[in-house]
């Protein structure tokens, strides 16, 4: 599955469901008819766009949604959200963290984006999805953004969530 073929079934969810668990739920079932290929390719390309994700910045916006409680969980929960926002949302936070505010709200969960393919797969299959090796000790991309900065740096989503 290529990067276009996975940003359109995110878009079908999208579809269907608004919130992460009801676009998880959809997505499973739609790679389940397309098998377990289909599910390793819709896999490794979530994988590539939550490793993009894994930067600083964004996880100053994920604290502020979280209330300043910005761990490795909820992170990669968030990271899971702004997948499931599409492509061009996703894109555009990359570009701009701050262009979240229209979209973000207190205490965001897309976790059950993280294991739509793991999920399929084992129900198609009866085994484990194959993952790629993770760098356990990989640092987000960029510099840590201070707590007591980030109502400054993303002044939008600060509004947006009521955080001054």
């Amino acid at each position: 599955m290529d990067q276009d073929a996975f940003w359109e079934l995110i878009a079908e969810a999208r579809e269907h469901a608004v919130e992460p668990a009801g676009q998880a739920a959809w997505l499973a079932r739609a790679l389940e008819r397309r098998g377990a290929d289909a599910i390793e390719g819709f896999h490794f390309v979530f994988a590539r766009l939550m490793a993009r994700a894994y930067r600083w910045d964004l996880w100053g916006v994920a604290s502020l949604a979280h209330g300043g409680h910005g761990d490795e969980e909820a992170f990669m929960g968030f990271r899971g959200w702004l997948v499931s926002l599409g492509r061009e949302a996703f894109e555009a936070a990359l570009e701009d963290p701050d262009s979240l505010a229209p979209h973000v709200r207190k205490d965001i969960d897309g976790t059950p984006m993280a294991y739509v393919a793991r999920d399929a797969y084992e129900k198609v299959t009866g085994s484990e999805l194959p993952t790629p090796t993770l760098d356990l000790f990989a640092e987000p991309i960029g510099e840590p953004v201070l707590q007591s900065d980030l109502s400054t740096r993303f002044p939008r989503v600060a509004k947006a969530l009521g955080v001054e």
